[in-house]
Formats: C-alpha cells, structure tokens, sequence
C-alpha cells in the first residue's frame, strides 16, 4: 500500500468510474452494522445537499465507494436509494484493486460504534493503517481500537459520537473544504503508516519482544 501519482490516481478513478475531480470518500469493511455505514450514507447524502444548496460544485459532486460484503448489504441499498446519496457498494474488492481503490480516494471512513453495551466494538481497524499507507486521511468512530488507528486532528478524525450524522458530515466537509488541513494529514498518515505499520517494523517489534 503507497500513494498513487496523478496517472495512477486517474487510471483508478477510470476504473472505479469516478470523475477526476469529484471528492472521493472510500469505505472498506464486512457490511455489518457495527461498522456505521448507514451513518456514512446519511452524512455524505447530507454534505452533497447541502453542498448544492450553497452554490458549491466541487463538494455538490462527492462520492462515497463502499467495498465488501455482509448481511447490511440489502439495508444500506434501501438507506442509499431512500436518502438519495451518491454512494455505490461495490461488492467484494480484489486484493490487487485494494491499494488502487484506497490510492484514488480524499478519504476514508468506517463510522465503527460499540455495541451490546460495548461487548461488540472494534479492535485495532487494520483498514485505517491500509488507507494511510497510501496517504488518505481517515474518519473513523470510537469505538475500540479505531481510536488508536487513527490519530485525532493529525491522521484524520475519530468522531465521538459516531452515530451522530450531522458531525460526521461536518468533520466531513471541512476535511474535503481544507486543501492545507487535507495535504497536512494525508503527509502525516502516510509518514505514520511506514514509521509504524511497515513490514520491517512489526519484525524489528516482534524479535525484540521475543528476545525479552
């Protein structure tokens, strides 16, 4: 997982069918409702109306790709029609699309929430690790480990409360508004992604643990 250059990110959103210049949000997961897509679809419908009502073309043309399968799938295909949002679920991603489907995105988001009383919550979101790699800033919930994934106002934004539209399309928009705020965290992602995640770390981590 790398950043794409302007050919590659182009040649991605060819493929995926996505304008050049539409704001790209992507999402990646099992399609179950602790992953808070429906939160996702209602945010990002509610920034592309508003986006429209302000005159605003760039955000009026946002997009949201959501990759994977699961039993939420049927619901959030009613939710998606229901709201009128500009999202696609694509199904199952390939391994070999993965990198190009984060590479070509503004951003990332997984809305993860708790549930049953937080028996049911995240674990650490080796999506939001993925999404940085390739240098995309990412909106996650708090919930479990996507807290420590994602380092708040720096990699992207862990929202509170992720069952709460309106801040999610707020954090939203600003992300995708803030040209300097963007490029600041997509270069901090990816600088975390290779300091933290990369191959050669874990290993480093995983002797000096044994060797203790």
């Amino acid at each position: 997982f790398r950043p794409l250059d302007d050919e590659a990110r182009r040649a991605a959103r060819e493929k995926f069918g996505v304008a050049t210049h539409a704001p790209l949000v992507v999402g990646v997961s099992r399609l179950v409702p602790r992953k808070g897509f429906d939160v996702a679809i209602r945010a990002v419908a509610q920034v592309a109306k508003q986006a429209k009502r302000a005159g605003n073309h760039q955000l009026a043309d946002i997009t949201m790709l959501i990759g994977g399968t699961g039993r939420d799938h049927d619901r959030l295909r009613r939710l998606i029609d229901e709201t009128k949002a500009p999202v696609r679920l694509l199904g199952r991603v390939s391994d070999a699309d993965l990198p190009l489907l984060y590479g070509c995105a503004d951003a990332f988001m997984m809305l993860c929430r708790n549930r049953w009383g937080g028996l049911e919550q995240e674990g650490f979101g080796i999506v939001f690790a993925e999404a940085a790699a390739c240098a995309v800033p990412q909106i996650a919930g708090d919930s479990g480990g996507a807290a420590e994934a994602v380092v708040d106002g720096v990699t992207g934004h862990v929202i509170r409360t992720p069952d709460d539209v309106d801040a999610v399309a707020q954090r939203l928009e600003h992300l995708l508004s803030d040209p300097a705020a963007h490029r600041a965290m997509a270069m901090a992602s990816r600088a975390r992604a290779v300091a933290e995640f990369d191959y050669s770390v874990l290993v480093a981590r995983l002797r000096a643990a044994l060797a203790a």
